[in-house]
């Protein structure tokens, strides 16, 4: 699924297709002129009892697979992002933890346009130094402060 927005952030119109980018074109073609798209799985947001199975052209659909984390990882919670620009195309975010005793820091460029960190969410870091970002409900459902 998918909806288009204009600039004051009203909703224009939703779209949906088989893939998320057929969402997209549609969206595309529908509002060229649109300030921001969204796109998102029609499984998001789903009560917790209505189990996802993927769509299979041609086949039966069965339930995917499910894994459990039992993953240590360091994180910290965001409390605020400002963005540093240091040109016209590039910017780096100033990550400022909920945390007390942690003073805010740089994430870079990459990790910024990779993850699009959000307030509230979760800064994390894993065992082999891989940095990612987990939203604060993803995160608190899976993981315990040792």
């Amino acid at each position: 699924m998918g909806q288009a927005f204009d600039k004051d952030g009203e909703m224009l119109n939703e779209a949906y297709g088989q893939t998320k980018r057929d969402v997209f074109d549609k969206l595309i073609e529908k509002h060229p002129d649109a300030a921001e798209i969204r796109i998102r799985s029609l499984h998001e947001g789903l009560p917790e009892n209505d189990t996802p199975t993927p769509v299979v052209s041609g086949g039966p659909s069965t339930e995917m697979p499910r894994y459990r984390c039992f993953k240590e990882v360091w994180a910290l919670k965001i409390k605020r992002i400002d963005v540093i620009e240091d040109g016209p195309a590039v910017s780096h975010g100033l990550i400022t933890p909920t945390d007390d005793g942690y003073s805010p820091f740089i994430a870079d460029h990459a990790y910024m346009l990779k993850h699009q960190p959000q307030v509230g969410g979760y800064y994390v870091v894993y065992k082999d130094g891989y940095k990612s970002f987990s939203p604060e409900a993803a995160f608190e459902e899976g993981y315990t402060r040792i």
